[in-house]
């Protein structure tokens, strides 16, 4: 007797024999830690983010235009001479894992993305104007998770009322945590849940003491308790630095002192300077 074709497919998933589905997309040709900034829309600003960190390490990422996910590849140098322009990208794409196993990616110029398709969203900055009261429940709900550290950057951006969630965080449950608390606010669209998840290794958790250690013994005015204005992501040994500090010297204090910490490869020097 023959065994339903259901059941023999079932089989062949949860022994890993079938092939993985595989699609092709438009998508923004990013660095790994701007796409995770999320910084809004494509504009100049963007593209320098993107080009600048991508020359200073970070790992290039696809972010797929239709909707929003960051995605990391198999093969950099395929796409690594398009940061900052945009791509049609054909691969094994796992949208739980944000990875994908490249076969092709071919250049696309902005002006051949047609305007009010899913995937022109990210090319408008109209697009990204949203209810105040929405965008103040869902900055609120993120505020106050627990379990935030010094080491943890959870942010947002909306696009109407969808919302992208970003960041790093040193807590897996924190990815799951962010993601159901704003699916519960009333009037949230889709969520595109791009917090990674950092590797917890030993290496990683001396530098990051480490850069903490630096940071508030010479800037200590941005320490207080367990909570810190400056964000300390450690991701494989590179730092990110995030948050708003008073001038421009504390900037560059911030940069000298983690850069001297030991087994730090490279300090992503993302603080910005408070406006007068």
């Amino acid at each position: 007797m023959r065994a339903p074709l259901n059941s023999v497919l079932c089989l062949l998933a949860a022994a890993g024999l079938c092939a993985a589905q595989v699609e092709t997309f438009t998508a923004y040709v990013d660095s790994d830690v701007c796409a995770r900034l999320m910084l809004g829309p494509i504009t100049e600003a963007r593209v320098e983010c993107s080009q600048r960190t991508v020359k200073e390490g970070s790992s290039p990422v696809l972010v797929r235009l239709s909707d929003n996910a960051v995605f990391g590849v198999n093969k950099r140098k395929m796409v690594k001479p398009y940061v900052g322009q945009f791509v049609q990208a054909t691969g094994e794409a796992k949208d739980k894992a944000g990875r994908i196993k490249l076969q092709a990616a071919e250049p696309v110029e902005r002006s051949a993305i047609p305007k009010g398709t899913a995937g022109s969203d990210l090319l408008d900055v109209r697009n990204f104007r949203t209810d105040e009261r929405l965008h103040n429940q869902v900055r609120h709900t993120l505020a106050v998770m627990p379990y935030i550290t010094v080491f943890d950057f959870v942010s947002f951006t909306m696009m109407g009322n969808n919302v992208i969630l970003t960041g790093w965080t040193v807590r897996s449950s924190n990815r799951n945590t962010a993601y159901n608390r704003v699916k519960n606010i009333e009037g949230i669209g889709n969520i595109t849940n791009n917090i990674q998840v950092l590797p917890m290794g030993r290496a990683d958790m001396r530098v990051r003491a480490a850069a903490r250690a630096r940071l508030q013994r010479y800037l200590p005015r941005y320490f207080w308790g367990s909570g810190s204005a400056i964000r300390i992501v450690v991701s494989h040994g590179n730092i990110i630095l995030l948050g708003t500090v008073g001038r421009q010297a504390d900037v560059d204090v911030a940069n000298i002192q983690c850069s001297g910490v030991p087994g730090s490869f490279h300090v992503f020097n993302m603080l910005r300077v408070r406006s007068s």
